[in-house]
């Protein structure tokens, strides 16, 4: 109530400076201020001790903060068109009984801060009758001066039928009648300001002669407390304010009591601040059951002293006409309440950090008419996904002042959000999850964002979203004036924004060309040591691939006895040596020398892969004998089978050579592949003779090689 007075003051003042004109020296004083038609006089702050004599035309004359301490008879009788008079902050202790004459049209009168003692000698019978049309009085910060602290004289103050707003010192806990019989003449009075660092202690009968307040203030007051009753024959009374000066008092009643009276109201607002209430009685979940049915419209919670720490949760839903509820600076750690009919919620300056982490305040799971919710300067490190779920008509969100470092709530369901204030914090960037949700919402609808006082992140990482402040229908705050780290932990300002972007962007595509440079080069080193190993241990990667796949695939024909080798020896040949094998081999091994041969033409299994075959018959073979031939060096199965034999000796084997070479033609060594020339030159081999008698030999020593695997 006291800051829209003065709010009022303030733009009466505005306005009519707006409609005087400029304004220069007085012609009268030079001291004091003028507008041209001399209807707008300012002698504020000028050390004057007495008034200037003013014009006739004056309608608005301002001499606080002076040294005035006497004014004489009649002395305002010429000023007759005057509607505003300010004297406050002066050293006036008494008014003639005259001093008001003339001022039949003065509405705002301010005797604020003088030594004026309430008391019939100071303000005398009468005084104030000349003053028909004021409208507004103010007598604030006097009665400190007194010894008794006497209420003011109720006789003076019947003079004033058309008093609608009135601001005086509350007397002191001794007097009994703070407002007597003559405040029952004031019917338009509307507006009570009581201040004075005093308890003040009220009772059923205090305002039992302002019947018509519709607005109570009660400011800089050390402490209250009232009686059941004390409001209840206020019936019109809409706002109720109150509000301490001192940590030592606060309301020394109940609250309830206050509660209960509210019911007999008509009120709307109630504000309480610095109320020294502990949280854990915390008046909100009683006004809430105790004014459920009342009109109740806005309620202020506001800079309670008292401890911080524990609030207890309200289960019963407010007053359906409740809009505005605001808890800031009052501790909070904790704070669940149902907000459906809500449109504003301040929880500025507590500490509901943590609790927000994992938590929400509002728990329902119907929707909220929600529309500005202020929860700055709560050490906020993250809120939790679901913060603002159930609330799609939200408009205003203040973050600000918290330590947030990423947008971790849910932005989907915000269709109405226009502003969210996020300054303040230890945001680097935006995730992209973030910046497309919000693309999507505001394709046709702007929203403003405030990021200022956020060390943003400029590296090449954060282009896309530097890029997107620029390009995005979003309208940030103040942004020619954001800072940025870039990679060396330098800070720059981003003025202008733009240009800043763009010179980041061209040092990421030179150093982009680099990494790719390396990267590829990277790659392909890789890929040339990757292929050289993959080269150089090629038969035995495919070796352990066939046998792997051999091992699944395939069921081995598995002899009579108890031996672990199918086959004695596993005959590989090309097709074009085939009656060679088919002939002499199964005739001089198989018939005669009793031995077991695999020959792939007769015992390859039907119906698997060739590969898969040659590597089973290796493995289940005790020697592989090889019957080189030009075509056998020139045949792929071949030589697959070669080197899976050679690998079966390496890696089954245990070292033990399988591989037995029959050279069937005359071949150079310059034609022998490498690997093979080198089991030539360390292992044994045969060649194929061209007599009958070493025909003989051949075999025998064929037979005796494969009599030897046996026995090993």
């Amino acid at each position: 109530m006291r800051s829209f007075l003065r709010t009022i003051c303030v733009l009466l003042c505005i306005y009519l400076c707006l409609q005087i004109g400029q304004t220069g020296p007085c012609n009268f004083d030079k001291r004091c201020q003028c507008s041209k038609t001399k209807e707008y006089v300012d002698c504020s702050r000028k050390r004057i001790i007495r008034i200037p004599n003013l014009p006739e035309s004056t309608v608005f004359l301002n001499v606080s903060h002076n040294l005035i301490d006497y004014i004489g008879r009649e002395f305002f009788k010429a000023a007759n068109n005057l509607s505003t008079l300010d004297l406050s902050f002066n050293r006036l202790s008494s008014i003639d009984v005259t001093i008001f004459t003339g001022l039949g049209k003065l509405r705002y009168l301010s005797l604020d801060n003088n030594k004026l003692v309430y008391s019939n000698r100071t303000f005398p019978k009468g005084i104030f009758k000349p003053l028909k049309s004021l409208s507004h009085l103010s007598l604030k910060k006097n009665n400190l001066w007194s010894a008794c602290c006497d209420s003011f004289p109720d006789k003076t103050i019947s003079d004033l039928s058309d008093l609608e707003t009135l601001e005086l010192d509350v007397p002191p806990s001794k007097v009994n009648n703070t407002f007597g019989k003559g405040f029952d003449n004031l019917l338009k009075l509307k507006s009570l300001v009581l201040g004075n660092n005093l308890l003040f202690e009220m009772t059923s009968t205090t305002f039992i002669n302002t019947r018509n307040l519709q607005n109570i203030s009660l400011h800089g007051i050390s402490g209250i407390s009232f009686t059941i009753g004390t409001f209840r024959s206020l019936k019109y009374l809409k706002h109720l304010e109150i509000s301490f000066d001192s940590i030592i008092d606060g309301i020394k009643s109940p609250i309830e009591n206050l509660a209960e009276d509210l019911n007999y109201t008509s009120i709307e607002t109630l504000k309480l601040g610095r109320s020294l209430i502990p949280l854990s009685k915390f008046p909100l979940c009683i006004l809430n059951k105790k004014l459920y049915t009342t009109n109740i419209s806005e309620i202020y919670i506001t800079d309670n002293v008292g401890s911080a720490g524990y609030f207890k949760i309200c289960t019963d839903a407010p007053s359906p006409s409740l809009k505005i509820l605001d808890l800031s600076n009052n501790g909070l750690n904790q704070f669940i309440f149902n907000i459906r009919t809500i449109t504003r919620l301040n929880l500025k300056q507590n500490l509901l950090g943590a609790f927000l982490s994992k938590n929400t305040y509002y728990h329902a799971k119907k929707s909220s008419i929600i529309e500005f919710i202020d929860i700055s300067q709560n050490d906020i490190k993250e809120l939790s996904p679901f913060t603002f779920d159930y609330q799609p008509s939200l408009k205003h969100i203040d973050l600000s002042n918290n330590k947030i470092q990423d947008i971790t709530f849910r932005l989907s369901h915000l269709k109405e959000l226009e502003f969210l204030n996020l300054s303040c914090n230890e945001i680097k960037n935006f995730d992209t999850r973030t910046m497309r949700v919000m693309n999507k919402l505001f394709v046709h609808k702007q929203l403003t964002i405030d990021l200022s006082k956020n060390t943003l992140q400029c590296t090449c990482k954060t282009i896309s979203f530097l890029r997107w402040v620029i390009e995005s229908n979003v309208i940030f705050v103040d942004l020619q004036e954001y800072t940025c780290t870039l990679e060396d932990s330098s800070i720059i300002r981003m003025n202008p924004f733009q240009y800043k972007v763009l010179q980041l962007e061209k040092s990421c595509q030179s150093y982009l060309g680099l990494i790719i440079g390396v990267s590829l080069a990277l790659l392909f080193v890789i890929m040339t040591v990757t292929a050289s190993l993959m080269y150089r241990f090629r038969w035995k990667i495919r070796y352990m691939y066939y046998m792997t796949k051999g091992k699944y695939s395939y069921r081995a024909i598995l002899p009579d006895d108890d031996d672990e080798y199918t086959y004695d020896a596993f005959i590989s040949y090309s097709d074009d040596d085939r009656s060679f094998v088919l002939k002499d081999c199964i005739e001089k091994l198989e018939k005669e020398g009793k031995f077991r041969l695999c020959i792939h033409q007769r015992d390859f299994m039907p119906g698997q892969d060739i590969t898969v075959n040659i590597t089973n018959c290796i493995r289940t073979s005790r020697t592989t004998v090889c019957l080189i031939t030009r075509k056998f060096l020139e045949s792929y199965y071949c030589m697959f089978e070669f080197n899976m034999a050679r690998m079966e000796s390496i890696y089954s084997r245990h070292g033990r050579n399988i591989l037995f070479l029959v050279f069937y033609e005359q071949i150079l060594p310059k034609e022998l592949p490498l690997v093979m020339l080198e089991i030539v030159q360390k292992e044994s081999y045969i060649e194929y003779p061209n007599d009958e008698p070493g025909n003989v030999v051949f075999w025998e020593k064929i037979k005796e090689s494969l009599r030897t695997n046996v026995r090993a």
